[in-house]
């Protein structure tokens, strides 16, 4: 159940932005990163095809609640460094659909190889 109240805080928003870019984006970003490479340099389709799953429900998850907390933050009365790194986070948002974008490509253009194969 606390695990549950953690996420749905997250989703609302209601995290501090530090906590929800550094704990809720980047760390599970990296992650998934890596396991994408991996997935991607073993050309095995499995491993894309389970890291697909978790890749796009922490997408929508992480984006809307890193979004919230930004736009939280930028709203409140919180001091400058909060405020300078809710705009870091807006941009970091960014960076990832754009990234996501690209990854969504490479497993494209892996799916064509592997039918080909």
């Amino acid at each position: 159940m606390r695990m549950f109240a953690y996420f749905m805080r997250h989703w609302r928003g209601d995290q501090n932005i530090a906590q929800s870019l550094l704990v809720n984006g980047v760390l599970p970003y990296f992650a998934l990163g890596a396991a994408f490479i991996v997935a991607y340099v073993t050309f095995n389709l499995y491993l894309l095809m389970f890291w697909l799953l978790p890749f796009i429900v922490w997408l929508v998850w992480g984006v809307v609640g890193t979004t919230r907390s930004a736009i939280r933050t930028l709203r409140s009365g919180a001091g400058i460094t909060s405020k300078i790194l809710a705009v870091v986070a807006l941009a970091l948002v960014v960076v990832v659909l754009v990234d996501t974008a690209r990854q969504v490509g490479a497993v494209a253009r892996f799916i064509t190889l592997y039918r080909g194969a």
